[in-house]
């Protein structure tokens, strides 16, 4: 479960990260690098939200 709570946490951290950097960061130079780890962070997230378990279907 804190698993699922990180990678909800990065996902969102990561959105966030990216839509500031892409509205107000352009003339930055450190802007390709904050996409990038954004970007990195995003998708991390990602993999980290999915927890599947075997159904219990009684038949």
């Amino acid at each position: 479960m804190v698993k699922q709570g990180l990678g909800i946490s990065m996902v969102i951290l990561g959105a966030i990260v990216m839509i500031i950097n892409i509205s107000f960061l352009k003339t930055n130079d450190y802007y390709d690098i904050i996409r990038g780890l954004s970007f990195i962070m995003f998708m991390v997230g990602i993999f980290l939200i999915p927890s599947y378990s075997k159904s219990k279907n009684n038949i």
